[in-house]
């Protein structure tokens, strides 16, 4: 009896020793769209118009950079909501993909924290979702009309414009290279494809059934959360692939630098499970945030700092 006892004890504290508090928070000025480290930098795009600089020393705000107000749909000025930044690493420029007018999206490059307009709302037509760096001179930009254009900032003009599939885009993640991109979309199937071409390498199919929201590709580990409920995972060199069935929609997934460990929102408490990608075996559940998450990032093989639909962002080490 004493033996049971003890047991259920043991098993108690291991269950209760994976909760894990962000071990620090800092506050953006407005809901956070999405983040990437650079170095000590942290860059946080914003739903006001602005990316926030911090940083990853002293957690400190170190600057801003803020984009022109537009009309709504009703004539009315509001600040533009920043969908997605960009940067090479160690280089001074970023791009991003900022709301416009009409329901199209303004691509700035910043350079000196100034923003430059290069390609306008109304007159590109293009409702850009994602944007990424190929290189200095090249940009990548995903369509919600799931369609992939690749851009010369140089010469200013496209270089090629292809249709991924006729399903709606949900997301894009380039690898280390910048050599391939891997995108998802509401058919549950990630296609990887030549950067430089823009043909399809090869199709990932069969672990979720429904609209994919997110995804990150780290090594040849390839992390995905669905509409279904599902987080698959997939092997960019091998056949081997898996689900794990969730108990929430998961609009947000991370992979550690080497692929060893994943993360996803997990419930509707806002939760974020960490498991390893091998065993399955969950390490950790961090558990703080308040409200949707929208990007995981991890910054070591142990730490993460995640981004919510609010202005907090949370700094964890498991």
């Amino acid at each position: 009896m004493i033996r049971i006892v003890v047991i259920i004890l043991l098993s108690v504290l291991s269950l209760s020793a994976i909760a894990i508090k962000p071990i620090h928070k800092i506050k953006a000025d407005g809901a956070v769209t999405d983040i990437l480290k650079d170095g000590n930098t942290l860059y946080a795009a914003t739903d006001n118009a602005t990316i926030n600089v911090f940083s990853l020393q002293n957690r400190r705000l170190l600057y801003k950079i803020s984009f022109p107000k537009i009309k709504d749909f009703m004539g009315d000025i509001i600040s533009p909501k920043v969908y997605d930044i960009d940067k090479l690493p160690s280089s001074e420029a970023i791009i991003a993909a900022v709301q416009g007018n009409r329901g199209f999206a303004n691509i700035y490059i910043v350079r000196n924290r100034k923003p430059e307009l290069i390609i306008k709302d109304i007159e590109a037509k293009m409702m850009v979702k994602r944007v990424k760096f190929i290189d200095k001179n090249t940009i990548l930009l995903g369509l919600l009309s799931n369609e992939l254009v690749r851009y010369d900032l140089v010469k200013k003009k496209v270089i090629y414009r292809v249709q991924i599939s006729a399903y709606t885009f949900s997301d894009i993640v380039l690898d280390a290279q910048r050599k391939e991109v891997i995108t998802a979309d509401e058919s549950g199937i990630i296609h990887i494809i030549d950067v430089q071409t823009g043909k399809i390498l090869k199709e990932l199919s069969g672990k979720n059934v429904d609209n994919i929201y997110q995804i990150d590709y780290q090594g040849s580990t390839i992390i995905c959360g669905g509409q279904d409920r599902r987080l698959s995972i997939y092997h960019r060199n091998t056949s081997q692939s898996y689900y794990l069935q969730g108990s929430f929609l998961i609009y947000s997934v991370g992979l550690s630098p080497s692929g060893k460990y994943g993360a996803f929102s997990a419930n509707e408490e806002n939760e974020i499970k960490v498991f390893n990608t091998k065993t399955k075996q969950e390490v950790a559940m961090l558990i703080g945030s308040e409200t949707l998450i929208t990007r995981i990032l991890f910054t070591s093989e142990s730490e993460l700092i995640t981004s919510s639909d609010d202005p907090n962002i949370l700094f964890w080490k498991i």
